[in-house]
C-alpha cells in the first residue's frame, strides 16, 4: 500500500492579515478558504496520549468530506512527519455509523478556518480556531524545504511546533481541544 508523507511544522505567534499579504507577494495562490469540521475517532479505553494512530472525518463549507488515517508522528528538528492515508467519501454520516460498528469511538470535535495557499513545492495553511490566536502551518518535502519557506516568509524568528495540535491548544494555549467550536 502507498502511503502519503506528510512533513509539516506550526509558525506560532504570526499576524494573519501581514503573512497573507506576504505569501501573496512571494507569488502563491489561494487555493481554498472554507470553515472546517473535524471529528475523531479511536478505539474504545484509549486515553489521552495513548492513540496509536489518528483516524477524523473532515468536511468543509462546499460539504466536501474526506476521512483521513494518520500514523503516529517523528519528530525531524522543527518539523515531524507521518504517515496518512485521505480519501474523499460522500456519506460522512454513514462512515461514523461504520466506525461506531467497528468498535471505535467518537471522541474530539473541532471547527477551524483555513486559508490555504500553494507556492513551489510548498503548501501553507492559515489557521484559526475558536478563543486562540493564528498560526500557520508549513508542510514541504523535506524538513530543509519547510526551513527554507520559513525564512522566505522572514518567520525564522518565531516560535515552531513540531507536536501535535491537541498539544499545542491544551499546553500552550490552556484550551479544551475536544470540543472547540465558532
Amino acid at each position: 500500500m502507498a502511503y502519503e508523507i506528510e512533513i509539516e511544522t506550526k509558525i506560532l505567534d504570526i499576524e494573519a492579515g501581514e503573512t497573507e499579504r506576504s505569501l501573496v507577494k512571494l507569488g502563491a495562490r489561494l487555493i481554498k478558504e472554507t470553515t472546517l469540521r473535524v471529528d475523531w475517532y479511536r478505539p474504545k479505553g484509549i486515553g489521552e496520549g495513548e492513540d496509536p494512530w489518528f483516524l477524523r472525518i473532515r468536511s468543509d463549507d462546499e460539504g466536501k468530506c474526506r476521512v483521513t488515517w494518520k500514523a503516529k508522528s517523528d519528530i525531524l528538528g522543527v518539523a515531524r512527519k507521518h504517515k496518512e492515508i485521505d480519501f474523499a467519501i460522500a456519506e460522512p454520516e454513514k462512515m461514523a455509523d461504520l466506525f461506531k460498528e467497528l468498535g471505535l469511538e467518537f471522541y474530539a470535535h473541532q471547527d477551524k478556518k483555513r486559508k490555504s495557499f500553494a507556492l513551489n513545492d510548498w503548501i501553507f495553511e492559515i489557521d484559526q480556531y475558536p478563543q486562540m490566536p493564528p498560526f500557520l502551518e508549513v508542510e514541504g518535502v523535506s524538513e530543509g524545504e519547510v526551513k527554507k519557506a520559513i525564512a522566505l516568509l522572514g518567520l525564522e524568528h518565531n516560535r515552531t511546533w513540531a507536536r501535535g495540535e491537541r498539544i499545542l491548544i491544551q499546553e500552550i494555549y490552556g484550551l479544551d481541544w475536544y470540543d472547540m467550536r465558532f
